[in-house]
């Protein structure tokens, strides 16, 4: 992968160069130009580091760099002068010769191989008229109103979910094709790019309740449109326009679908337009990921229910925000048991809701403290969608504190293989790292998820306690700082301030960012948890035990996540009051 295509923009011929020369380069080395932990660090080098340099003669090393330059501009700038460049390696010390052979046999077999390659394989695909593999690019906005971006979303994620459930069709996940959001669409470049053998592309456009969507669906080896359809509907009628168009899409790849895959595409879903579009706002607030968001997001989930009260989807959503809110918004006690009974709900209506079970799971994990039944959840989510990259990244955030850190590592990798490109698994990685006090990796990790979603103010605050733990102090208050840019009451952000101001032995700003936190909690919920760990870095144990205790009795997720593994807690593990207090979690000694 290219840096541009790493980064979602145009890509050309340039890329297979890069392509090629990492190729190259490991054929050279016998090791990978570009490497990490995980894949976010592998793509943060891409696009932000240099290989080592080359044992090779200096002009097969300047052929391979200029293959690998990070601007397109900079590289070869077609095959034909590369492979002219490989013949023409030669210098005057005869123990060249065999790097001059080694170059030639590159440059005539991988050129010649790779194009008969293609070619074989691009008519043995166009001769098969069956399509395995599609992508759903995110709907263009042609509208200046701010209701046409919810629209969008929730249409093109809706379609994404509806394909997905279609055996034996890989549907690539919504955050892959995200980047492509409002650029141009070269359809055929764009398969490559994805690895797909159709997109569907359209655009929506709305005035007042007057909505225009048109879609296209092409198959992009021969660049042949399978279908195209322009709908002119009122708003109401969004509903029947996503089930209309996943109901085409569905019946152009499948020649027949079967009464059991019919029902699979509206399975858990709503036959009511205003419930609809109420469960599309509830996910569009949901996903800002924000005080204000999670607020409105409640507000119409609920809305929806209210109209459709067998709304499968709504109750998982309901769950979803509920959990994201505990301990930060809400009390646990208040968001752990509606969390569970909107998860067990959703079960009731679909059984098969993969992203229903990860709920029950995560609130069977971080209220009721139920490891055995968290653990099934997570097992029979994963069962249902392999590749559901939050269920592996939530399992994740199990093992950890259950002390099963190769297991965590190992289910925090397969969240990026099902979703290299999802904000939670490229956190996923570095958060775990964290949780296993892997501090150099974690830093490389949260860089490169930070580049990918730097409005995901989580990175932020995981790469802060990682700053914080190999002593880089100014750069751990930077990132919490940053942090909070993007959610300014964010309780958490503020401990992990307060925890560093502590460190690094400036307690005015310590204590003020508790007389903070103490004034939010006058008109908000605060953890005790994020209040313990300031004092745990002020290195007050008793008011540190005080505030875990108290986190203790309102069943904090922190206790069942974080505080088994807070290496910000290292001062208190002498007391016996903290092996005491982890007994009475429940977690393993």
């Amino acid at each position: 992968m290219s840096p541009e295509q790493a980064e979602g923009k145009t890509a050309d011929a340039r890329s297979d160069i890069f392509s090629f020369g990492t190729v190259l380069y490991e054929m050279l080395s016998g090791r990978r130009a570009f490497s990490g932990g995980s894949a976010a660090a592998v793509i943060g080098a891409i696009v932000l580091k240099e290989p080592e340099p080359l044992n090779a003669p200096p002009a097969l090393d300047a052929i391979v760099r200029k293959c690998l330059a990070k601007p397109p501009e900079g590289r070869f700038q077609t095959a034909s002068n590369l492979r002219a460049a490989l013949e023409g390696v030669s210098t005057q010390d005869g123990s060249a010769i065999k790097w001059q052979s080694v170059a030639r046999a590159i440059a005539v077999s991988l050129l010649v191989i790779g194009c008969v390659a293609a070619v074989v394989i691009y008519r043995k695909e166009s001769r098969n008229g069956h399509i395995d593999s599609i992508a759903v690019l995110p709907l263009e906005i042609r509208s200046n109103d701010p209701d046409a971006e919810f629209i969008s979303d929730g249409i093109t994620e809706s379609i994404n979910n509806s394909l997905a459930q279609l055996p034996n069709l890989k549907v690539i996940p919504l955050s892959v094709a995200l980047p492509y959001k409002g650029k141009a669409t070269d359809v055929q470049k764009i398969g490559e790019d994805l690895g797909v053998q159709a997109v569907l592309t359209g655009h929506i456009g709305q005035r007042g309740d007057d909505l225009t969507v048109g879609v296209g669906l092409d198959d992009v080896r021969d660049r042949k449109q399978l279908w195209g359809e322009q709908y002119h509907r009122k708003l109401a009628d969004l509903l029947n326009i996503q089930s209309d168009i996943a109901k085409e899409v569905s019946q152009r790849l499948r020649s027949q679908l079967s009464a059991a895959d019919q029902k699979k595409l509206t399975k858990g879903s709503t036959d009511s337009p205003e419930a609809y579009q109420l469960y599309l706002k509830g996910k569009y607030y949901t996903n800002k990921f924000t005080k204000d968001g999670f607020s409105k997001g409640l507000d119409y989930f609920n809305q929806a229910i209210v109209v459709d009260p067998n709304y499968g989807l709504a109750y998982t959503g309901l769950a979803y925000n509920y959990i994201n809110q505990q301990d930060w918004y809400i009390r646990p006690n208040e968001a752990g048991p509606r969390a569970r009974e909107a998860a067990k709900r959703a079960l009731a209506i679909d059984e098969s809701d993969a992203d229903a079970h990860v709920a029950l799971a995560i609130a069977s994990q971080w209220y009721e403290w139920d490891w055995p039944v968290a653990e099934r959840e997570f097992k029979r989510a994963i069962e249902l969608n392999p590749n559901n990259a939050e269920a592996h990244s939530y399992y994740a955030w199990f093992l950890a504190p259950m002390g099963r850190k190769d297991e965590a590592v190992a289910e925090a990798k397969r969240a990026l293989q099902a979703d290299p490109f999802s904000p939670l698994a490229n956190f996923a990685g570095g958060s775990v790292s964290v949780f296993t006090h892997q501090w150099d990796q974690a830093i490389e990790q949260l860089l490169a998820a930070k580049e990918l979603a730097p409005a995901f103010w989580f990175n932020s605050c995981f790469l802060g306690r990682a700053y914080e733990q190999v002593g880089k102090m100014p750069e751990a208050i930077a990132e919490f700082k940053s942090a909070l840019e993007l959610d300014k009451d964010n309780t958490e952000i503020l401990s992990g301030l307060g925890d560093a101001y502590a460190v690094a032995g400036n307690k005015t700003e310590a204590q003020k960012v508790l007389d903070q936190l103490r004034g939010l909690s006058e008109h908000g919920y605060v953890s005790p948890y994020s209040l313990a760990v300031i004092y745990a870095g002020l290195k007050e144990k008793d008011q540190a035990f005080a505030w875990l205790e108290r986190a203790f009795n309102e069943r904090s997720y922190f206790m069942a996540v974080y505080f088994p593994t807070d290496a910000r807690l290292d001062t208190l593990h002498a007391d016996p009051r903290f092996a005491a207090l982890k007994r009475r979690v429940g977690l393993p000694e």
